[in-house]
């Protein structure tokens, strides 16, 4: 039986009945653990996710050869990161604010690979969620889902667990979507980014 302390409505709660109708309360359980994908537990397979990244940033697509020096790779990556690319003259001054802030945050890495490496160890490592990466790293937190994303589709590429796909993976209509988005997106002109300003 509880004591007469305990009882919600009682000299000493000072909660009146008419309070304590109108009160409400709820129990929730503790969130479930931030999901991880088994490939980023694995460093050699998160090494090798991390190298094919900077090996396509830089030539589309394929993988490295297998002497290739990660050191030159990420060099590369990096002093492609740096320079201008092409943009149309008519894009908002927020994709111009976003291009800036990604060249500011390779730069505060130390490099691409080493943006990419914290983006992954901070979210897959450390369970933090993208909007707390994102302040850490000096990127969006959309960037940074973006970043994450890039990664677990290379690591799907490789043949590594990346888990259960999300139920609209290679969604037909979201495809046909995409590719009229950036047939219509190709068709645009482009200017250099200083020619723009």
């Amino acid at each position: 039986m509880l004591g007469i302390e305990r009882l919600p409505v009682s000299a000493g709660s000072c909660i009146a009945w008419e309070d304590f109708t109108r009160m409400h309360r709820e129990d929730h359980a503790l969130r479930s653990p931030r999901w991880i994908p088994p490939f980023a537990m694995n460093a050699q397979e998160l090494r090798m996710v991390l190298l094919v990244r900077a090996w396509q940033y830089l030539h589309r697509d394929g993988t490295p050869p297998a002497n290739s020096d990660w050191q030159e790779i990420n060099r590369e990556a990096t002093t492609r990161a740096l320079q201008k690319h092409k943009i149309r003259a008519t894009v908002p001054l927020i994709q111009r604010e976003m291009r800036a802030r990604h060249v500011e945050a390779v730069v505060r890495a130390g490099g691409y690979l080493s943006l990419q490496a914290a983006c992954a160890y901070r979210a897959w490592r450390l369970g933090q969620d993208s909007v707390t990466v994102a302040e850490s790293l000096g990127v969006s937190p959309c960037a940074a889902r973006v970043i994450l994303q890039r990664l677990r589709d290379i690591a799907r590429e490789l043949g590594f667990d990346v888990g259960a796909p999300h139920h609209s993976f290679r969604n037909v209509r979201h495809s046909a979507a995409l590719k009229a988005a950036w047939i219509s997106r190709k068709a645009q002109p482009t200017v250099l980014q200083g020619d723009a300003a």
